[in-house]
């Protein structure tokens, strides 16, 4: 059985360098947020074919997110110009002017600058070391450079997953102080009832007394059972997912729209100074755990 997987933020930048007989192989990987995985791999001139090989490193060890991978090589022989003459071609360049000269009777030697600045006389190319060769070095490097991008990955996913943690700790001691203070608030909203009532009727209030009780008991306990258990249920679940070793940011996002949706039923329902303070943590907890996980991955 594989080990579960950390929490991973989306943002890190991993960086690895390695000196080889081909030359200096350096490898940076920025990551930003992204809402599926998207890689941008950037080489070198020359080493295009390499590309879906380092984006399959890449993704063996990244699940989302938007990487930018740029490898540089530094080579004697990586960029050089080299200068090459077609001496065979030069010399009937050469050949065809003393020729032209003579036909035409024009006096003065035929130099280099008159044959080196006709069509194909000289060539320059860039020195390039074959891909294949340079992809064992490059390989090795972006493997450093991925390892040191995940470690910064899960250091910002491990202080990230605390956070998030105290803020689903604070949402349930909410819950329960809302649960706690429903006995009680129905007590003062029957007994508000029966001083609006004795209000009204006055003098005549002591003679409806049972009647008084009776409409007071028509105050019915408030109907958030069912609020309060899918609430304490997504606590729960949202826990279980820090702790799974699978991405977890789409999944708590969308759990998070859910606790946001139960919050405004409660406190629409909720009909309490005290409960309503508490319905009002919950959703400030809330948001800060909605702008949390925007950053997992």
């Amino acid at each position: 059985m594989s080990a579960r997987r950390p929490v991973q933020s989306m943002t890190g930048y991993g960086r690895a360098a390695r000196q080889t007989a081909l030359g200096t192989v350096t490898v940076e990987l920025r990551s930003t947020n992204h809402r599926y995985l998207e890689i941008d791999a950037r080489l070198p001139n020359g080493l295009s074919a390499l590309q879906e090989r380092l984006a399959a490193l890449v993704h063996e060890a990244v699940r989302r997110g938007r990487v930018e991978a740029t490898v540089a090589i530094h080579s004697p022989r990586w960029g050089g110009r080299r200068i090459a003459f077609d001496e065979e071609l030069l010399a009937r360049y050469h050949a065809a002017l003393v020729e032209l000269k003579g036909r035409f009777g024009l006096k003065g030697p035929v130099t280099l600058d008159h044959v080196l600045g006709l069509p194909q006389a000289m060539t320059v190319s860039e020195e390039r070391i074959p891909a294949e060769r340079l992809w064992g070095a490059m390989q090795r490097t972006a493997t450093e450079a991925i390892a040191e991008l995940v470690r910064a990955r899960r250091r910002e996913g491990a202080m990230l997953t605390a956070d998030l943690t105290k803020q689903l700790q604070a949402i349930g001691r909410h819950v329960q102080a809302v649960t706690r203070r429903l006995p009680q608030a129905l007590h003062e909203q029957r007994r508000r009832l029966r001083e609006q009532l004795r209000g009204l009727l006055g003098a005549s209030a002591t003679a409806a007394g049972p009647r008084l009780e009776q409409a007071a008991a028509l105050v019915r306990d408030v109907d958030v059972h069912e609020e309060l258990v899918r609430l304490t249920s997504h606590l729960m679940h949202m826990r279980h997912a820090l702790v799974s070793g699978q991405p977890v940011g789409k999944r708590l996002d969308f759990m998070g729209q859910e606790l946001m949706r139960e919050a405004n039923t409660l406190g629409a329902k909720v009909n309490d100074a005290q409960a309503t303070q508490h319905v009002v943590a919950i959703k400030v907890c809330i948001e800060r755990i909605r702008e949390q996980v925007q950053n997992l991955e």
